[in-house]
């Protein structure tokens, strides 16, 4: 989903840059322009209306299922045959390095904590994904109305700017933890006990050790600066109104 997430944001990005254009069009076009508004505010909500579904559905899945999908970040790994199992390649390729680092996987009985967090981080990115096409929809029915500089306009524009930023970092930061725990309550073990022809001295090395994958992605504040850069451009918009509006 923070890949969709991504996608949607500079989507959403281009989008507010189109209708910033519009405006500086003339009046005689309006009617040129006002049906690529109504696509932008139409497909705002049918996205709103899917995220909102898809978020639900996310929280709730975490919280009450049996059975939980979920990444399991782990140590590099590859499976280690026990002593006295002998393994000849079907080819030529022989693995010289390098190994698994994280495993998609079907979990039952997960603690509520680790549930807890992974719903925290589907509503946060749900929230910060309808932040941003609640946006796209109000300046597509602003453009509509003729009247775009509005103080509205540009605190709505900045509060989805500060939203992206925040719940960006936050989600990620709530996945990252939420499935390292989960990889340590599927991974490590309270104890061992195994036959001795086994040839193993260690059991452990058949087994990935859990791993804190928190690796953030910086495109929210990259896209949050933009939309902020937006917001002044349109505060810039509403003082050159004003003062168009004196000298009339």
């Amino acid at each position: 989903m923070a890949t969709f997430a991504s996608g949607f944001a500079l989507v959403a990005l281009v989008a507010i840059g189109i209708a910033i254009a519009i405006v500086g069009r003339r009046r005689a076009a309006d009617e040129d322009t006002s049906g690529i508004l109504r696509v932008l505010r139409i497909g705002a909500m049918i996205y709103g209306t899917i995220v909102v579904l898809v978020t639900a559905f996310g929280v709730i899945g975490n919280l009450t299922s049996d059975i939980v999908q979920v990444t399991l970040p782990t140590q590099e790994f590859w499976p280690v045959l026990p002593d006295g199992v002998e393994w000849t390649p079907a080819s030529c390729a022989t693995l010289v390095g390098g190994g698994f680092l994280q495993a998609e996987a079907s979990v039952e009985g997960l603690g509520m904590n680790v549930r807890t967090l992974l719903a925290a981080g589907v509503l946060v990115q749900g929230l910060t994904q309808l932040a941003v096409t609640a946006a796209v929809h109000l300046l597509a029915t602003r453009l509509l109305s003729g009247e775009p500089f509005q103080p509205a306009m540009s605190r709505a524009i900045s509060l989805t700017a500060a939203a992206l930023i925040a719940g960006g970092l936050l989600w990620q930061v709530l996945f990252g933890v939420g499935e390292f725990m989960a990889a340590r309550q599927v991974l490590e073990a309270g104890g061992w006990s195994w036959p001795a022809d086994l040839g193993l001295e260690d059991p452990s090395v058949l087994l990935p050790q859990p791993r804190l994958g928190l690796t953030i992605e910086f495109w929210p504040i990259f896209t949050g600066m933009a939309l902020a850069a937006v917001a002044a451009a349109f505060r810039h918009g509403e003082r050159l109104q004003r003062e168009t509006a004196g000298l009339v």
